[in-house]
């Protein structure tokens, strides 16, 4: 699939001017994760983790985070896959003032939130292979979970303009290019995911169960199945994209895993013949950070870079 893509709950502000600083904010289950930067050459300015005890923290570790940023810094809130649903369906024959009321009932049965804690947006699917029905993509989550957090930070000096779901950011560390890219990525925790970015937009994203712990785990573990596994996977890919989309072949597979064995990993998928194969490298973005650390960090610099680009260059929207 390919998508154009909206910030979801948008603000009212409308397009932003371009700050001294973007911040992001990414909600994990256990932790949250802060990436600072400095506009002018998008640059690493400051990194923080803390660890929740509980969910009745997440709002006090937020403000906890906020006030250590300069004020008035734009902000994005990273929502991490527990948090939303994802959801691609015919698009309702309404009007487009009229679409996030309809949506709601059309996707009821479909999410596991209530319909009157149901926040959401969509985003239309941009090249659609039946041409007869347009198809939409409809991110959604409770508000019930959002708007104590959107509360407090709105009461704080910074300045929240965006809430983005994690599945969408990839595509915002890569140039807009005609050449695809396979993104194979990984949270702690959390499935793989494996995503195809051309020209800016996200062909293909899949979420890949069984690889949890891909970031625990030695490579001698690794390597009895589970490489072979993701190996497998990475293949299926490329062959939906080429095959059944009909793209030009992909470029090029970059990782973003977590993990001190990810020099061993990139070097598996070498020797089994993918040779466009390498750990995507953010230190140009991320001075002084490790490979490693990157990928601890690479989803909220994303989050952060988003509102950069949509400050830059208009939005693509169906509303």
């Amino acid at each position: 699939m390919i998508q154009k893509f909206a910030r979801i709950f948008r603000s009212q502000a409308g397009r932003l001017q371009v700050p001294t600083h973007v911040a992001a904010i990414y909600l994990q289950p256990e932790q949250l994760k802060l990436v600072l930067l400095q506009s002018s050459d998008r640059t690493l300015v400051k990194v923080e983790t803390v660890r929740l005890a509980d969910d009745g923290k997440l709002v006090s570790a937020c403000l906890q985070l906020a006030a250590e940023l300069p004020k008035n810094t734009p902000l994005c809130l990273v929502l991490s896959s527990d948090r939303y649903q994802l959801l691609q369906l015919d698009k309702p024959a309404v009007a487009d003032a009229e679409m996030l009321q309809a949506l709601p009932w059309q996707i009821r049965d479909l999410v596991n939130y209530a319909p009157d804690d149901l926040v959401l947006d969509y985003c239309d699917v941009a090249e659609q292979t039946n041409q007869n029905q347009s198809r939409i993509q409809v991110v959604a989550t409770q508000r019930s979970f959002l708007a104590p957090i959107c509360k407090a930070l709105q009461q704080q000096q910074v300045s929240l303009q965006n809430i983005q779901p994690d599945e969408w950011l990839a595509r915002n560390l890569l140039p807009v290019q005609p050449q695809a890219v396979l993104i194979l990525s990984h949270q702690p925790g959390q499935d793989v995911n494996i995503q195809i970015v051309r020209d800016g937009m996200l062909y293909v994203s899949r979420k890949l169960r069984g690889f949890q712990r891909i970031d625990q785990m030695s490579f001698g573990d690794l390597s009895r199945g589970l490489l072979d596994n993701l190996l497998l996977e990475v293949q299926r890919s490329l062959d939906f994209f080429e095959g059944q989309m009909r793209q030009p072949p992909v470029k090029e597979i970059l990782f973003l895993l977590a993990t001190p064995e990810l020099s061993a990993i990139v070097q598996y998928f070498v020797q089994n013949g993918f040779t466009q194969v390498r750990a995507m490298d953010l230190s140009a973005r991320m001075p002084g950070i490790s490979l490693a650390e990157q990928g601890e960090y690479w989803l909220p610099l994303a989050g952060a870079l988003e509102l950069l680009l949509s400050a830059e260059s208009p939005l693509e929207t169906t509303h």
